[in-house]
């Protein structure tokens, strides 16, 4: 087989270790990456990165590569979790500097476009309240100007930026002029009190919470039971990592006549030596509590699990093969 390529300097001794060791597996197995991608769940890239050292394998794919080649996957997964502590990632490529602004481009100012310098016009203001900007004869951006109207309108009164102008006779107490004799304005109607609002958002609080409470009284349970029913709908969201000499707890309780054991809902998953799973973490749980023994709840299905499962097989009928699978569930949530 042709040599191996060099590893990586970035890589520390736990890093290096976890990919020789895989490296021997493979060689032992005799298979190319090409037959590597066909009798496992990973493609040939992946394999060559894995085995360069190029990126961290999951724990799936040492697992499978161990079981290829006949080793431990235990020992393999340690090995792996003590190299996925450390591992790091190789350095940044470096990039090319950013080209400098030339002394053209650095002249031009916003103006509609950014590559048109705006150019002011000659004996002419701008507009009260405008964004339009100017530009002075030293080359800086002057402000927008302001109209004479707008200055000598204070803040707050019609004529100024932003307030708009009432109409005659409106809200301001003004005479209408109708046939030649001034005649008193009507005022503006007034807006609801915003205090009439609060009052009665308050009022529609008070009463949701009493149907709440009359609800609860005579439906008395039925939040329990669809909290409880949520429960069994959800499967675990976190991602499972095997990690060696770490137990876990199991809940055992019945829901819908069913057992479970708070770790997965599953009636159909496969599972076999390698599987290292959070239904491998039910499994184990009910295996336990039917008193099959196994070691320890770690979530890694090894020889101890499949031979519990034999054992429960063999006493219920079933066929005797070791797989968890749904003839297997069934008899175990029983």
């Amino acid at each position: 087989m042709a040599p191996w390529k060099t590893l990586p300097e970035h890589l520390d001794p736990q890093a290096r270790r976890l990919v020789d060791r895989l490296r021997r597996l493979k060689d032992a197995t005799g298979l190319s990456f090409t037959a590597l991608a066909t009798r496992t769940s990973y493609s040939r890239s992946s394999w060559e990165r894995y085995l360069n050292g190029r990126k961290l394998p999951p724990s799936d794919a040492v697992a499978e590569l161990a079981a290829l080649a006949g080793a431990d996957p235990d020992r393999m997964l340690a090995l792996h979790t003590l190299a996925a502590q450390t591992w790091t990632a190789p350095p940044p490529r470096a990039t090319a500097p950013a080209k400098a602004a030339g002394p053209a481009e650095a002249g031009t100012v916003a103006a509609g476009r950014a590559d048109v310098p705006a150019e002011p016009v000659p004996g002419k203001r701008a507009p009260a309240g405008s964004a339009s900007a100017s530009v002075t004869a030293s080359g800086n951006v002057a402000g927008p100007e302001v109209a004479p109207e707008a200055e000598a309108a204070g803040p707050g009164e019609p004529g100024a930026p932003g307030v708009p102008e009432e109409p005659a006779g409106q809200g301001r107490g003004d005479t209408v002029v109708i046939g030649g004799s001034a005649a008193p304005a009507k005022s503006a109607p007034r807006r609801p009190a915003r205090r009439g609002l609060l009052v009665a958002g308050t009022a529609l609080v008070v009463v949701a919470g009493a149907l709440a409470v009359v609800f609860g009284l005579v439906l008395p349970g039925t939040g329990a039971a669809e909290a409880d029913e949520e429960q069994h709908r959800r499967v675990a969201a976190k991602e499972f990592t095997f990690e060696p000499g770490r137990t876990h707890p199991c809940d055992i309780h019945r829901f819908e006549g069913r057992l479970y054991a708070g770790h997965s809902d599953t009636t159909e998953a496969l599972l076999q030596q390698i599987s290292t799973t959070w239904d491998v973490v039910e499994a184990q749980c009910l295996l336990e509590h039917r008193g099959y023994r196994i070691g320890s709840v770690d979530g890694a299905y090894g020889a101890a699990t499949e031979r519990a499962v034999k054992r429960l097989q063999d006493k219920e009928g079933l066929v005797v093969d070791g797989i968890m699978g749904p003839h297997t569930w069934e008899v175990l949530r029983r």
